[in-house]
């Protein structure tokens, strides 16, 4: 059913001075494109989870939750020091985590810019010659 549409998982590599600690962070990571309703469920849970019920989060909170929230679910594989950090939440490095999120964000922009793509050439196919309505 899936099989037109563009892979759902990419690669890419950092290479990321922290801001706080200085140190290098290289490696590379394996992204979902786009999530499935269960992973959406699973990181609203795991948001949830973050926020720790409060009623009235500050935006400093909801933020990072976010984020944590989505780089948990989103991410496949990863180097062994983003397990040492505990998948970011035990960063001292805020920007590192930071920049993983904004590349898996630009990659779900490239992805459905693909899949756009993909099904306006499918659209395209679909009409007859001299039917330029797109109806077959």
């Amino acid at each position: 059913m899936y099989s037109a549409l563009p892979k759902n998982e990419r690669s890419f590599t950092v290479s990321i001075e922290g801001d706080t600690t200085a140190m290098k962070y290289e490696g590379t990571f394996i992204t979902r494109c786009a999530m499935s309703i269960g992973d959406k469920h699973r990181k609203e849970l795991e948001k949830t989870r973050l926020l720790a019920d409060y009623v009235n989060p500050t935006p400093g909170l909801q933020g990072i939750s976010e984020i944590l929230s989505t780089l948990r679910v989103k991410l496949i594989k990863w180097p062994e020091w983003w397990n040492e950090l505990n998948q970011g939440l035990s960063s001292l490095d805020e920007n590192v985590v930071v920049e993983i999120y904004e590349k898996i964000q630009d990659i779900e922009s490239v992805w459905r810019a693909e899949l756009r793509d993909t099904a306006q050439t499918a659209k395209n196919a679909a009409v007859k010659p001299g039917d330029e309505s797109g109806n077959p």
